[in-house]
């Protein structure tokens, strides 16, 4: 069979599709240990994990490619084209080994995060003992820093061989799409290394500046959960745009106000493990309220809380908390939405309503205080829930033996009437 002086075209597509993958790869893994805060990495450590299991199914696919196609002779030889062999196949062990062992490492950890490729494909687990973690971290550890070595001595070298005195002269236009004769490659090789760079550099503009989203208000909760009531999974939609106000209200001169939540809220809860409390708090909330203190039958109050924006300063327990046994297993947010509002007392108020969590939705009363003075008002209160009532705890956690199933919630927040 003749031997080809280029690369068929489906091995250059798979050759940079993998290259860039992995320099933005790299750049992710080392962005996200900058990153601090669990909530803060979470999104981008799923990501890392779908395009992970890309790059191990290019990697893979480029490996039958090039056992099965005839390639270019190999333009150098001696010691020199040894080298040149060893960098090759060693980038293949980091382009499938690095995968793998991140997919063993997800697999084996304690406590394990559902994996979604790009949030959609459910990612199965390894059937890995927890004995394999160790040993996965450290070469997955390894493996980052031994690849970007030989990524910058395989762009070194094929510049190297392309101005070298070899047979071949055009050896960057091998691998470079639509590359002409003689030396034309090189324009190409250059090009696409800067742009390498700058895909290496994309994780820290995605998650260069890491803002804590300001938490939006929650009223002064007092809830309560109707046992008797059936779990209903379907009618869950809390992934839903929180509604506006209608447009039959905005357009009656005496709708209720509307309220905005201003920065500095906090929703915090309190739970006992082991007879010991344990603080957290979920950030990132949103809400629409509108709202008329002496008619507050007119009000409506709808909350969404990013059930993974859950944080209690302990990594190792923020990760159980967001896996399949605690949040991880429904929606990804917790939605109140109330139905009917009705005074209590001087500046109290009961909401009834209901609240979607974890693919589940139960009637709950809310009871909360509001002091307004002019445009401002502040809420402040407590509520108490069941989290079994909520499928919140599975498995070995699903008793009440280790985590008591009432959890306090506190939140305070401060909000602003719209302009009408």
């Amino acid at each position: 069979m003749m031997t080809p002086h280029r690369y068929s075209h489906f091995a250059i597509v798979l050759h940079w599709a993998i290259a860039a993958l992995l320099a933005f790869q790299l750049g992710l893994g080392w962005r996200m240990v900058d990153l601090g805060s669990a909530a803060a990495m979470y999104a981008p450590f799923q990501l890392h994990k779908s395009i992970g299991i890309l790059v191990l199914a290019l990697s893979v696919t480029r490996l039958i490619v090039r056992l099965a196609r005839p390639r270019p002779a190999a333009a150098v030889g001696g010691v020199t084209g040894l080298l040149a062999a060893v960098v090759h196949s060693g980038l293949y062990a980091f382009m499938i080994g690095g995968p793998l062992t991140g997919w063993a490492l997800v697999s084996t950890a304690k406590l394990k995060l559902p994996t979604l490729l790009f949030g959609t494909i459910p990612w199965p687990h390894l059937p890995l003992g927890p004995v394999a973690h160790e040993p996965a971290e450290v070469l997955h550890g390894l493996l980052g820093w031994v690849g970007a070595a030989l990524i910058v001595l395989h762009v070194a070298g094929a510049l190297r061989h392309h101005l070298g005195a070899q047979a071949e002269p055009n050896v960057l236009g091998r691998m470079i799409p639509a590359a002409g004769v003689a030396r034309s490659g090189l324009g190409w090789g250059v090009a696409a290394a800067a742009m390498l760079g700058v895909v290496f550099g994309l994780p820290w503009l995605v998650y260069g500046k890491v803002v804590p989203v300001q938490p939006v208000a929650q009223a002064s909760i007092n809830v309560m959960v109707d046992e008797s009531t059936e779990v209903d999974a379907s009618a869950v939609a809390t992934d839903a745009p929180i509604p506006e106000a209608s447009a039959s209200a905005v357009a009656d001169e005496e709708a209720p106000s509307r309220w905005k939540v201003q920065p500095g809220g906090k929703l915090g809860f309190r739970a006992m493990v082991n007879g010991e409390a344990v603080d957290g708090t979920f950030s990132g909330w949103s809400a629409d309220i509108v709202f008329d203190p002496e008619k507050p039958e007119t009000g409506l109050i709808t909350v969404r809380i990013p059930l993974l924006s859950v944080s209690s300063g302990d990594e190792t327990r923020d990760t159980m908390l967001k896996g399949e046994d605690f949040f991880g297993s429904g929606p990804a947010a917790a939605v109140f939405r109330s139905t009917a509002i009705k005074r209590s007392g001087t500046d109290r108020y009961t909401a009834a309503g209901t609240l979607s969590m974890n693919s589940v939705r139960r009637p709950v009363n809310l009871a909360f205080g509001l002091k307004i003075t002019g445009d401002k008002a502040k809420a402040t209160g407590t509520a108490t829930l069941d989290r079994t009532a909520f499928a919140v705890g599975k498995g070995e956690w699903a008793g009440t033996d280790q985590i008591a199933g009432k959890v306090d919630v506190t939140f305070v927040f401060d909000a602003k009437r719209l302009e009408p």
